[in-house]
């Protein structure tokens, strides 16, 4: 029973992620294109996890090709087995099978972290004195609890 509800939870999610595709051109697409689409988002689900346990094991080698100039082999193996598969799948338009993500743009610089300053809490004032109406208060109820 599990693996069938997961198996139902996996394919909802694969239909709904077409919903968050943004398309950059239009695509005329019609109804086989969905359900074509139904059976291709989770090949590229697969691939993605494939492509990127692929690119953990493959590391080693890739930094020994990293040695020689150019000094783009990470770039280029991430792009090919990581990117383009992740692109296809979740960013792809439904009916756009000749997609070609571009997972060349550089990443945008990080946001400088701002400095913290260190301020001096403000003095503390103490305690404001009670009024006098809540002594006569609580002698009057501890006397009234002793008897």
């Amino acid at each position: 029973m599990k693996k069938v509800s997961s198996l139902v939870l996996l394919l909802s999610a694969a239909a709904a992620s077409p919903g968050f595709a943004q398309t950059q051109q239009p695509v005329e697409s019609d109804g086989y294109d969905v359900m074509m689409d139904i059976i291709l988002r989770p090949i590229g689900i697969v691939g993605t996890i494939v492509g990127a346990g692929l690119f953990v094991g493959l590391s080693p080698v890739t930094a020994l090709a990293e040695i020689p100039s150019p000094h783009d082999a990470f770039e280029k193996l991430g792009n090919t087995i990581v990117c383009k598969p992740f692109k296809w799948t979740f960013e792809r338009p439904v009916g756009d099978y000749k997609y070609n993500g571009d997972c060349s743009q550089p990443a945008t610089a990080p946001m400088p972290v701002a400095q913290r300053i260190e301020t001096t809490p403000a003095p503390v004032p103490p305690p404001a004195e009670q009024p006098s109406v809540n002594k006569k208060l609580d002698a009057i109820f501890k006397r009234e609890m002793m008897k």
